[in-house]
């Protein structure tokens, strides 16, 4: 397991590996950031510009990194 500072999340509480929950956890995760970035190319769009280059998103919060 690691530290506190950054958190496994394919480990529990009790620090026992859950494949299942960490998968499940990755997947919502990743359509969020799909449905942001739909969002963003929305907004661009609706004032006139496109994205042209990646965007990269970073967490500057979350419940997974308390």
């Amino acid at each position: 397991m690691t530290s506190k500072r950054t958190p496994d999340m394919r480990y529990n509480d009790s620090g026992y590996t859950d494949l299942t929950a960490y998968e499940a956890l990755k997947n919502v995760r990743q359509e969020e950031r799909r449905n942001l970035i739909a969002e963003m190319k929305a907004l661009a769009n609706k004032y006139g510009y496109r994205i042209v280059s990646t965007i990269e998103l970073k967490e500057i919060e979350s419940d997974f990194n308390d």
